[in-house]
């Protein structure tokens, strides 16, 4: 694991980084989402922590997460950094919702182990 990697996970909440060890191990996605919720809560700001607590499929990324095209790009890194997968700027820009997101992970994930 990289410097970068590591020094996300050390300021992630707690429990984000147990959540990916164990969905490498298992492929759980309910352990996928605490891992990605904690990715996003990292670089997100505090003011929005408790709109990600209850986010859904329809929760906005950017209007109701203030997630701006930079830290999209810093998300995704930390993803594919800790996942092992490629996430294609194009397509990232046009993810606009949470569930948005999850499903696109998924979907590479899927890809990336074939």
């Amino acid at each position: 694991m990289d410097k970068r990697l590591e020094d996300e996970l050390d300021r992630a909440p707690k429990g984000t980084r147990e959540a990916l060890s164990a969905f490498k191990e298992s492929g759980d996605l309910d352990q996928l989402e605490v891992f990605a919720k904690g990715i996003i809560a990292r670089n997100i700001d505090d003011a929005y922590a408790e709109v990600l607590n209850k986010a859904d499929d329809s929760t906005r990324m950017v209007d109701d997460l203030g997630i701006d095209s930079l830290t999209m790009l810093e998300i995704a890194m930390t993803f594919e950094d800790a996942l092992g997968i490629e996430l294609i700027d194009d397509e990232l820009s046009g993810i606009k919702t949470y569930g948005g997101m999850r499903e696109y992970l998924v979907e590479q994930i899927k890809i990336e182990s074939s």
